[in-house]
């Protein structure tokens, strides 16, 4: 019988996922993958610039890869992860349902605008991206807009899951009301929030630029070197010590960058508004904080 697997975080991304995945490992009762983004269920690889259209080679390796990355959890705990990538790869809804059919879902999404231009910045932050501006990063790579089509790829996981296997946050929420929202996140996984959380502790995306790629793939490489030699639990151990955060902020500068121009987040609404709409259909509430301009 394969191991349970309880809960998958499916996107998106540059929408608190990190935020959320380090609180939820702050429970007791809770473990987070090492790393927290597998990403084996997506077909494809990051879909931007030199990434763009190459096969994920994790996606064809056996469970037993997969569940080697929970070997740090306890007895009792939950185990869950939280791929960004997941809710945008059109492959990962039937993937994860022939894994685990009974897994719950967690969704954070924000005004698909903003998201794109945070993840634009990501990228010239991480030199994934050239020295371009956003509105010719736009033309150049279709994520930046595909990936805000939230209901286009939600109504890939409604039709294979039950509505009450999804829950769908929403990040300007998280923002605001940390605390009920987090509270609403625990009840769902059918925990309790025991201890009242600091959740000033908890970056949500912070801007950052990588002042070193080497040693940012170094530290990469030795995570996934330990994990890989089924050292899960030593990795969570150097996180738990503070290591991670260390050499984050080592190797982080603050990435400043100016509002995005109004006219081209007029022409992104213009795109998004139907799918928006169509997102409040699908999940019965109100979204039009989105719509407001330079929100």
């Amino acid at each position: 019988m394969t191991e349970a697997i309880d809960f998958i975080g499916i996107g998106a991304a540059r929408c608190g996922t990190s935020w959320i995945a380090n609180i939820l490992r702050s429970h007791p009762k809770i473990c987070v993958s090492e790393p927290k983004e597998i990403r084996y269920f997506n077909r494809y690889v990051l879909p931007v610039s030199k990434a763009k259209g190459k096969v994920n080679s994790n996606c064809d390796r056996d469970l037993a890869w997969y569940l080697d990355r929970f070997r740090h959890a306890r007895e009792g705990q939950l185990r869950g992860e939280y791929s960004p990538i997941y809710l945008y790869d059109e492959a990962a809804a039937s993937a994860i349902k022939s894994c685990f059919p009974d897994v719950k879902l967690i969704a954070c999404l924000r005004n698909p605008a903003d998201r794109a231009y945070s993840h634009y910045w990501l990228h010239r932050g991480s030199s994934v991206l050239g020295n371009i501006a956003f509105e010719r990063a736009l033309q150049q790579e279709e994520a930046y807009v595909g990936m805000g089509l939230y209901a286009k790829q939600l109504k890939r996981y409604l039709a294979r899951f039950d509505r009450d296997q999804l829950l769908v946050l929403i990040f300007e929420e998280l923002i605001r009301n940390p605390a009920i929202e987090m509270r609403r996140l625990f009840e769902f996984l059918g925990v309790t929030l025991e201890l009242e959380l600091d959740f000033s502790r908890y970056g949500i995306n912070q801007r950052a630029k990588v002042r070193s790629r080497a040693l940012k793939r170094a530290a990469f490489s030795v995570s996934w070197l330990l994990v890989n030699a089924r050292l899960s639990m030593v990795v969570d151990w150097f996180r738990k010590m503070g290591v991670h955060t260390l050499l984050t902020s080592i190797n982080s500068a603050p990435l400043r960058y100016p509002p995005m121009a109004e006219a081209t987040r007029l022409r992104l609404m213009e795109i998004f508004n139907e799918d928006i709409a169509e997102l409040e259909n699908l999940l019965e509430r109100d979204l039009s904080q989105w719509r407001v301009l330079g929100a």
